[in-house]
């Protein structure tokens, strides 16, 4: 049985209680925590392997909610562009292969584990070679084939002609999802299914995917009301808001996770809460965009809200400051939100939403071990006082991260990362984006 004990570290626990040990340490046994203390470390026997986390605090890994590791791609690219998203990046996602789609992936996911996360919630094209990805990396990850009816290049024209054949074909690529890889990896990898939008999915579609979901026993993950132009589209198709319509469907529950849920009314507000499914709130994203969540009004009705980076930057911890800084530009006080909430809205929570909160999301006897390390000695980390947790949201970035660990096996050492040599991941991830996006300019 392999051995690692943690000592001499801040242990910041995320436990039901938020403990806190200034000197703490944490014994791993396999792929799981089989104990931990406050004060000294235990001596530790042979064989085993020794991390002294001096000048390091220890939590556990961020759970990303809504991730598209793959969308580094479009780094860049869409933020100080009129109609980058419509325009420019779903037009040019037409020309990702299975094989563009595996090294980009690789980028993403490793600028994801690198940065903290050992947990993605991720939707995507072509999803199996993103799972390629994940399971070489040895991240965990929840992954969703991405399932659409139209052709995502023409909707900035208003053209919402459905596609049957596209979406019974996008339909079958994740059911192989699901059974390829539901559940395999030693469990790191388990799947959903992914209804793009409610507007590039229509109802009849979105029944069916509703029920096989129940027959597979898996959940959905979608993105809902992110754009005035999807909220029109419904009303006038439908006479739905996005919200009703995942009502309307079947969608709706506490196996959803609903991406960003932007444009959305009182009474949806309330549907959400009634429901029980989780808004994934992307707050770096939406706050460049200037396209906010309507924050305080779902906090006050009960809303389960938790934190996903998006895409193209992925750093959840500028992520959970800029959350900070929208909630409460949005009117949200201190008992809304602080670095506490942010922190749990970034592991804890996210981890119970998506059915692992008995396993990941906080250190726990029992729990697997998904552990991450922060190097304390820098500037911006310095002084740390006797609440570790407020200086490292609001100054601490994924640069700071040294060591990552995910049940049990460590996959970023001394801020390396083990699994892949990084330089030819990025020369082989510069070389793709740049191929694609030349092929874009030139129309092919």
């Amino acid at each position: 049985m392999k051995k690692i004990l943690i000592k001499n570290g801040i242990i910041i626990t995320v436990d039901p209680a938020d403990t806190v040990w200034q000197k703490g340490w944490v014994l791993v046994s396999d792929d799981r925590i089989e104990a931990m203390g406050e004060g000294d470390a235990p001596a530790a026997e042979e064989g085993w392997q020794v991390i002294d986390a001096k000048d390091k605090a220890v939590l556990p890994g961020i759970v990303d909610v809504h991730t598209h590791v793959c969308g580094s791609l479009f780094k860049g690219m869409t933020e100080d562009a009129h109609n980058g998203f419509y325009g420019f990046a779903l037009p040019m996602e037409r020309l990702l292969t299975p094989e563009n789609t595996y090294t980009l992936s690789l980028l993403g996911a490793a600028e994801c584990l690198m940065a903290g996360v050992t947990c993605i919630n991720d939707i995507y094209h072509y999803m199996r070679d993103t799972a390629r990805a994940v399971r070489q990396l040895g991240i965990r990850g929840v992954l969703a084939h991405k399932i659409i009816e139209t052709d995502l290049a023409k909707i900035q024209f208003g053209d919402y002609t459905r596609i049957p054949d596209e979406a019974n074909a996008r339909v079958e690529e994740n059911i192989r999802l699901i059974e390829e890889y539901h559940n395999t990896g030693d469990g790191r990898i388990t799947c959903k299914f992914g209804p793009h939008a409610t507007d590039t999915i229509s109802v009849e579609l979105a029944k069916r995917i509703a029920e096989l979901g129940r027959q597979y026993g898996v959940g959905f993950h979608t993105h809902v009301a992110q754009k005035p132009q999807e909220v029109a589209f419904l009303k006038e198709t439908y006479g739905l808001t996005p919200v009703e319509y995942l009502c309307e469907t079947g969608l709706m529950g506490h196996n959803l996770t609903a991406a960003h849920c932007v444009y959305i009314t009182d009474n949806d507000i309330r549907l959400l809460a009634e429901g029980g499914c989780t808004v994934a709130h992307c707050a770096e994203m939406s706050g460049k965009r200037g396209n906010l969540m309507p924050v305080k009004k779902m906090y006050d009705a009960g809303v389960k809200v938790s934190f996903g980076t998006d895409w193209v930057t992925m750093d959840p911890w500028t992520n959970m400051r800029m959350a900070i800084i929208v909630d409460r530009i949005g009117g949200c006080g201190l008992d809304d939100i602080n670095a506490r909430i942010a922190l749990r809205r970034s592991t804890i929570e996210p981890a119970i939403h998506l059915g692992l909160g008995d396993k990941i999301g906080s250190l726990e006897v029992g729990k697997q071990a998904d552990i991450i390390m922060m190097d304390l000695d820098a500037p911006r980390l310095r002084p740390v006082f006797d609440e570790p947790i407020p200086t490292l949201v609001y100054n601490a970035n994924g640069a700071d991260v040294d060591t990552v660990m995910v049940a049990g096996e460590i996959l970023v050492q001394n801020k390396t990362l083990l699994k892949a040599d990084m330089g030819e991941l990025l020369r082989d991830a510069q070389q793709v984006a740049s191929e694609l996006y030349d092929d874009y300019r030139a129309g092919r």
